[in-house]
């Protein structure tokens, strides 16, 4: 179900081109213009909880109407077509439409890129493919389970904004918020204010809270399109420090050795937050920072109190 997860990481968190035919320094075609903003309209609906076919409409009629109006078969125009059955897919979860619109896609997109991606999507769909995700999902959510209560997994930095910090072993004797996200995380960036206030409420008390992420070969956010840096992780560090700066992120972060989506935590989505106590245990993990009910300062504050340590002036 990776497959599935990636295109509505695309919805979510922002979009970006799948098959990378436009290149870094060049304008939007017409096409991706036309699409980037129909993308916009969904993630706006989607943020407010409009998610039905009724209240999305017009936007699959629009999407229907770019279909229609770039029929050339570029691997261009097969993103519209993978982006529209994404949306049956992942947004509406009409999977019947989905597979409809992804089977057109194979049928009248041969020799595009994105063909063989159509095809392990619907081979993800087949009954025996959602037996097996079960049961993969089943087993991570047993591990992290198994994870309350036992020592953190180490996690080793290959840089940090935090002058001296190389391992999570650095920070043990304190109460510490590990933050998984990524710079082209669009949840992740929109609890950046969440986070912000949590840091200023802990001043003083010995709680770290630590963004933790890993290279991706591109930089989000600094500049108005994404910046690469494959194969250059001085140049990832170096803009990822220039990113805090301009969202104002008062809290150090890390590069892990680990990917973001590190599976010793169970991290299948971002922004993923796991808390750890003092003596090096999970306490909490899996908290997403939208969720109210995630409480982290009133988590924190009970680690704090059990451990008999300095709570935050009031």
């Amino acid at each position: 179900m990776k497959y599935l997860r990636s295109f509505l990481a695309a919805l979510v968190c922002g979009f970006a081109l799948q098959t990378g035919a436009v290149a870094q320094d060049a304008a939007p075609s017409p096409a991706m213009v036309e699409m980037q903003a129909i993308v916009a309209k969904i993630q706006t609906k989607m943020r407010t909880g409009q998610v039905t076919a009724a209240t999305l409409a017009p936007e699959i009629a629009e999407f229907d109407a770019l279909v229609a109006k770039y029929p050339e078969k570029t691997d261009e125009n097969a993103n519209i077509a993978m982006m529209r059955a994404m949306l049956y897919l992942q947004v509406l979860d009409d999977e019947e439409t989905g597979k409809t619109l992804l089977q057109a896609l194979v049928r009248d997109y041969a020799g595009t890129k994105l063909v063989a991606q159509a095809e392990r999507i619907l081979q993800s769909l087949t009954p025996e493919a959602k037996a097996a995700a079960r049961a993969e999902a089943e087993a991570e959510a047993a591990k992290a389970a198994a994870l309350i209560g036992a020592p953190a997994p180490a996690l080793d930095f290959d840089w940090s904004s935090e002058p001296g910090l190389k391992s999570l072993a650095d920070l043990k004797g304190k109460v510490v918020v590990l933050d998984f996200w990524a710079t082209w995380c669009g949840p992740c960036i929109r609890a950046f204010p969440k986070i912000r206030e949590e840091v200023a409420h802990f001043a003083g008390s010995p709680v770290v809270v630590l963004g933790v992420t890993s290279l991706q070969g591109r930089v989000h956010g600094v500049e108005a399109r994404p910046i690469e840096t494959k194969d250059d992780a001085a140049k990832e560090y170096a803009l990822t420090a220039e990113f805090m700066k301009l969202k104002e992120m008062t809290w150090p972060v890390a590069f892990s050795q680990q990917q973001v989506f590190n599976p010793d935590y169970a991290v299948r989505g971002i922004p993923h937050l796991t808390i750890l106590a003092p003596d090096g245990t999970v306490r909490h993990n899996g908290l997403n920072p939208h969720d109210p009910e995630a409480d982290v300062v009133g988590k924190v504050t009970a680690i704090l109190k059990e451990f008999g340590l300095p709570l935050p002036k009031e």
